[in-house]
């Protein structure tokens, strides 16, 4: 048995009493703070979201990830790690009722990450996606079982999960994620420019943009922004623009909102008919019948 395996058998353990035999995704919030479980009792299909600065690891199942070019096949004892907010799709299969699917997500305390990330050694910045994946092998996997164990000992909580917490963020910075995770704390360089100017498209879903203006602002040329912008994200700025547009007008629909075409000029759209059509694309069901349902 490796250390994964290890590891695996000790999450699945500790939290058992936060996994719903109910279709899911149902996440459940834990004593320790920003860490929650989620399961499923039957396969998903692919569902659109955003990924958030945070470390997830599949305990049992497995969750597809797919980012534009990018994807990833989480299996049990396998994790990923976000630097940012990114519209991505996901799936879950291999639940069942009797072996639901469980995974664990950490949102990740950005202040605490920058603090350990600045007392190791300086990298030079590199051009890697905002989302990495890798293993509970190591010492990745030892702490992060340890950290999740407190929802054993809720007494210990106050004490000790600071330390695990910071032990696991210098663990995941040494490991192949860590270059994902400096993007958070890079504080100059041209990946910073690029993570600037997602933050900007998802803060601005609603704004007319060019890929000319964009890179204006980053200082590249449109050449090179575009590349390097893909790299990072997965994405092409416009198509990054469109998804977080069209998770907006989900939204919006799922709050309440029954004008269609209302909706599609609030998040950025011009054309009520394009909007649709690419919200069914993205969705599987036109606009007008999620505004109905």
């Amino acid at each position: 048995m490796n250390d994964a395996e290890r590891a695996v058998r000790r999450l699945l353990k500790d939290v058992d009493a936060y996994v719903a035999a109910l279709p899911g995704p149902v996440g459940r919030a834990t004593p320790v703070p920003r860490l929650t479980v989620w399961s499923s009792s039957h396969a998903t299909p692919q569902t659109a979201a955003v990924f958030e600065p945070m470390f997830y690891a599949v305990v049992r199942g497995t969750k597809v990830l797919t980012m534009g070019a990018n994807r990833f096949e989480l299996a049990a004892g396998t994790c990923a790690a976000s630097s940012f907010g990114l519209p991505y799709s996901h799936q879950l299969t291999g639940a069942t009722p009797h072996a639901p699917y469980v995974g664990v997500s950490l949102h990740l305390d950005i202040d605490r990450l920058s603090r350990v990330a600045l007392e190791m050694p300086a990298r030079e910045a590199s051009w890697t996606c905002a989302v990495a994946a890798g293993d509970l092998n190591g010492p990745v996997g030892e702490v992060f079982t340890r950290f999740v164990g407190l929802v054993k000992t809720p007494e210990d909580i106050g004490v000790l999960a600071p330390h695990y917490e910071t032990e696991l963020y210098y663990r995941l910075l040494q490991s192949s994620m860590g270059d994902t995770l400096r993007q958070i704390v890079q504080r100059d360089g041209r990946v910073r420019q690029i993570k600037a100017a997602a933050d900007w498209l998802g803060a601005n879903n609603d704004a007319t943009v060019t890929v000319a203006e964009l890179a204006a602002t980053a200082g590249m040329s449109v050449t090179s922004f575009h590349r390097h912008f893909k790299a990072v994200t997965g994405y092409s700025p416009l198509a990054f623009q469109r998804r977080v547009r069209l998770m907006e007008a989900r939204k919006l629909l799922a709050a309440g909102s029954t004008n269609v075409s209302r909706v599609a000029y609030e998040v950025g759209y011009q054309s009520a008919s394009q909007f649709s059509r690419e919200y069914k694309r993205m969705f599987g069901s036109p606009p007008v019948t999620e505004a109905q349902r």
